[in-house]
Order: structure tokens, then sequence, then C-alpha cells
């Protein structure tokens, strides 16, 4: 029972907070109005009978406030009977006008002129006993809704409302609560995807979600329902809450009445902001099932490369949406306010101000990856920057560096900036990349000796192709030493998986066999600086020393 007990309060506070609230908020925000110059007369919260004409220099408003209030006094004095109501036929101030008025002990309560029967087209003394038969039967009834007898009764109802309300809330705890566990048993055993073809459109545990979440809110509306309703039926049980409870139900029913009109109105925008929706989201999930093919090649497209696929879906999902927003956004309600025009001018300005360099990159971005600069995985030089791409992105591109330092290099900067891409040749143009190695060697030493121990040190590396095999030229004959150039086929079979520190690692395998090439073959590695030649070079030199 606890379990019922504490949410019922929670609820109780939450529909109390709406019964009261509302009608003051919309009260205090309404302005008060007269009706083409009609003021009612009330009681009790009671429209008891209206005037449209003023008296004398008193308005119609201040008319009928003033019988209002001669009224209240009249209906709360418990010494002064209905019965004990005079009709006085006379005139105004003696000044000839006629009237009839109407009092009760020495409380004047209504006087009506000849101009209050012409309106009402009746005799005078024909509308002043309507008026006084009204005022008979509110007070009455104003006395009888304050007895004794008639609170204890109203106290009952409220005690019986209430017990019965726990009930309800208990019946529908209880049932969303089996509900519930239903949907849990239905999530593994009838709940199924959604799927075009072999295509899921939406997983079994998402739409499982969407029927939890719509059970969810049900079960709010109910419960919400239920308390406002008791709310509203105790107060008006109790005299001094029911003009409350009639102003809730007042506001509530013209809200809804509004709201459903608004709502009828808005359904043929309502349609097409959906058959939008609807499009737009088939035309996504189509397109990305599109590029996730294209992106692992199980569907290819001439001219079309695998690299492009997801850089075209980012911007052909980008165009669907903006497509879409064009559509839809006029369609949505107070697209024409000027709040909202306000605000989307403002947006518009503080976007158009701060993405200058945001547009370059994008920009930059869509310009390299469809020239194919270069692919994720490539090993490239930008500037002084060395090292495998990361990742390419509409904005800026992240290069993993020998040291293991990622950088990331803004796409209107590569732009600008000559890029050496070191995988382009041989994964599109099936041409190994060629790497050049600089040796300088004396004029005594035989070019063929020197191009076998070169030759012999390339071979000798992992990683270096042997077909085609290494070569040397003579690029350079200076005044005192011959510049010889290895040039080596990188075998990317080998490096495929491996990092850029491997690679590097390779290039010093290759001048460590170079070093140890030439020291065995007795041949001496000049730098460039070198000006002079011992006498004697070589192993045996070496162990005379």
């Amino acid at each position: 029972m606890k379990k019922v007990i504490q949410p019922f309060i929670l609820w109780l506070l939450v529909g109390l907070l709406a019964v009261t609230a509302i009608p003051i908020v919309i009260a205090q925000s309404t302005p008060s109005s007269t009706d083409s110059g009609k003021a009612p007369v009330t009681l009790d919260g009671e429209t008891l009978f209206v005037f449209t004409k003023p008296l004398g220099t008193i308005s119609v408003e201040e008319r009928a406030k003033n019988v209002s209030r001669r009224l209240q006094q009249f209906a709360d004095s418990e010494t002064l009977s209905v019965d004990d109501m005079n009709i006085d036929i006379g005139d105004t101030e003696g000044v000839g006008i006629p009237i009839t008025a109407v009092s009760v002990g020495n409380i004047p309560l209504i006087t009506i002129t000849k101009q209050d029967a012409l309106a009402a087209t009746k005799s005078r003394s024909v509308l002043v006993k309507e008026y006084v038969e009204i005022i008979k039967d509110a007070v009455t009834r104003y006395r009888e809704k304050r007895t004794f007898q008639n609170t204890i009764r109203s106290l009952i109802f409220a005690i019986i409302a209430t017990i019965i309300s726990l009930v309800i809330l208990f019946i529908i705890q209880n049932v969303f609560a089996k509900i519930n566990q239903k949907l849990d048993l239905w999530g593994t055993t009838y709940i199924q995807p959604v799927r075009i073809g072999t295509f899921e459109l939406i997983k079994a545990n998402q739409l499982d979600n969407v029927v939890h979440f719509i059970a969810r809110i049900i079960q709010i509306i109910a419960i919400l329902g239920l308390v406002v309703a008791y709310c509203i039926f105790v107060l008006s049980q109790f005299i001094w809450t029911r003009s409350l409870a009639a102003t809730f139900v007042d506001y509530l029913s013209k809200t809804f009445q509004t709201v459903w009109q608004a709502f009828i109105n808005y359904v043929p925008n309502l349609l097409v902001i959906i058959t939008v929706i609807l499009i737009a989201w088939f035309f996504l999930r189509v397109s990305k099932t599109l590029f996730d093919e294209l992106r692992q090649e199980n569907i290819s497209l001439p001219g079309f490369y695998p690299e492009w696929a997801l850089p075209t879906y980012r911007l052909v999902t980008t165009g669907i949406v903006v497509l879409a927003a064009i559509i839809i956004v006029p369609l949505l309600p107070g697209f024409n306010s000027p709040a909202f025009q306000g605000i989307s001018v403002f947006l518009g300005l503080l976007f158009s101000l701060g993405s200058t360099s945001v547009i370059a990159n994008v920009v930059s971005g869509t310009i390299l990856i469809y020239t194919r600069a270069f692919r994720v995985g490539d090993y490239i030089t930008i500037g002084d920057t060395t090292g495998q791409v990361l990742e390419t992105t509409l904005l800026v591109t992240r290069i993993l560096t020998v040291t293991n330092v990622v950088i990331s290099i803004p796409n209107s900067e590569i732009i600008t900036t000559s890029i050496s891409n070191w995988s382009f040749s041989s994964q599109e143009l099936n041409l190994p990349l060629i790497v050049r190695t600089p040796v300088y060697l004396g004029y005594e030493v035989p070019w063929k000796q020197a191009y076998n121990a070169l030759i012999q040190a390339a071979v000798q590396t992992k990683g270096i192709s042997q077909s085609p095999p290494p070569f040397v030229i003579q690029e350079a004959l200076n005044e005192v030493y011959v510049t010889y150039q290895l040039s080596v086929y990188v075998n990317w079979e080998y490096f495929k998986g491996k990092s850029l520190k491997e690679f590097e690692q390779t290039r010093s395998k290759l001048h460590e066999n170079i070093r140890e090439c030439c020291q065995e073959a007795g041949i001496r590695i000049f730098a460039p600086s070198y000006e002079a030649d011992p006498t004697n070079y070589g192993p045996a030199a070496v162990n005379e020393e």
C-alpha cells in the first residue's frame, strides 16, 4: 500500500498545482473586459443577470459591481431572510425619473429603470419580479451550500473519492507493471526488427524501447488524468473551492478546444512534414547502405574510388537534411513570428561571422578527398611533417609521425602546400617506390666493385624488393670522390600493416649494410667535405694500426 500512497501524494501535489496555479496565471495574464457594454451581476461565481444600461452617471460595470457586492452582503447575513425583500416604486432623487428599487432591511439591493425594461423588452414590474425571484433562488442556494449537513456530505464524498482514486491508481500501476513484463518477454520473442529485404531498418531492441516509451507515456497520462479529475471533484464538493474548480474546468475546456482546433487546422502541414521526414529518412537509410557497400568494395562504380564513399555519404546526408529542413521549417508553427525571424537572423549572423575558417577548411578537405592527394594509411610528407595518415576529415588531417606524435593539420593549410605521397605510386600506378641513398667513394675504387658492394647491401636488407633488382648510378664526378646513387625498390607487401617506425628502421638497416659491405670489400666511404686520401685503407691497414 505504501507503494501506492507515496506516488498518489506526489501526483496529487502535481494535480493541485495544475488546478490552482493555471487559473491564477491565466486570470492574471488575461485582461478583464466586458462584451459590448454588458456587465454581469454574480453571486458565488454564478451569473444572475446582466446590466446593459448605466444608472445616471454610474457606468454599467460599476453598477453591476455594486449590486454584486450588496447581494454578497445580503447572502452572508444570517439575520435577513429572503422573504424580507421589499419593492419600492419612485423616482430618482425627485427628478421625475421612474425607478423601481429592491431592498432588504437597510441594504439597497438593486435599482431598475425604464431603460433596463426597454432593453429587456419587458415591463418594469415584470422585470423586477423576475430579478427578485432570481435573487431569492440564488441566495437560498448560497446558504444551503454552506449548511453543516452539506459540508459533512461533501467531506464524505471527498473521502470516498480519495479511496476510489487510490484503488484506481493501484490498478493502473499493476496493469502497467504486467504490461511492461509482457513487453520485456515480447522483446526477446515477438518483437522483430523491421527489414527491407536483407537490410535491417530498425533493430529489435530499438523497437522494443519505443514500445516501452509509448507505454510509459500512456501510464503517465492515465495517472495525471486521474489526479486532475480527483482534484476537480474534491474541490467542487466544498463551497470555498468550488469556484476554483469551475474556473479550472472552464480554462481546461477552452484550452482543449483551442488546441484541438489548432491541431485540426495544422493537420495539412503536419502531413507534409511527416511525409518529408519519412522520405528523407528512407533516402538516408538507402544512401548509408549504398555507400557502405561502396566503401567495402562490394559494389563498384566506374570512376568512383572506395575512399570517396564516406565523405560522399556525409555530403549526401547533409544535402538531404538541408533540403528537408528547407521544406519543413516554413511549415513549423510560429515560423512567421517576429521572434522566430529575429532568432534566425541572429544565428545566421553568428554563423557567417564565425565560420569563415571552418568553411575554408571544409572546402579544402573536400577538394583533397576528391583529388585523392592521399588516403588513410598512406605515408606522406606535408611541409616539414612526415608520417602516416590516420584520419581525413572535412576540417583537419591527422598524421602519425615516426615518434608517435599525432599532428593535426588544417585542410586550408594543406591545400596550399606541396604534398609528397610515398604510397600512391605502388598502390595506384603499380609502380614500386624507389628510395635513393647517396654514397661517396674515392676514384681509386673500381666502379664495378662499388656497384657490387652497394647492391649486395641492398639485397641483404629486408623490405627491399628483389624484383625489380636494386641498381646503382654514378650521379656526379667530384674533385676527389665520386657520388654513387643506390636506388632500391620498396616492397610494400612487406610493410603492409607495419608502422612508419619500421619503415625508418629498414632505411637505417640499409645504411648499416652499406657500411658493412664496403668495409668487407675494403672500400672507404667519404663525406662530401673529404679533401685527402690516406695512403693505405682496408682491413690490413686497420690491423696494422
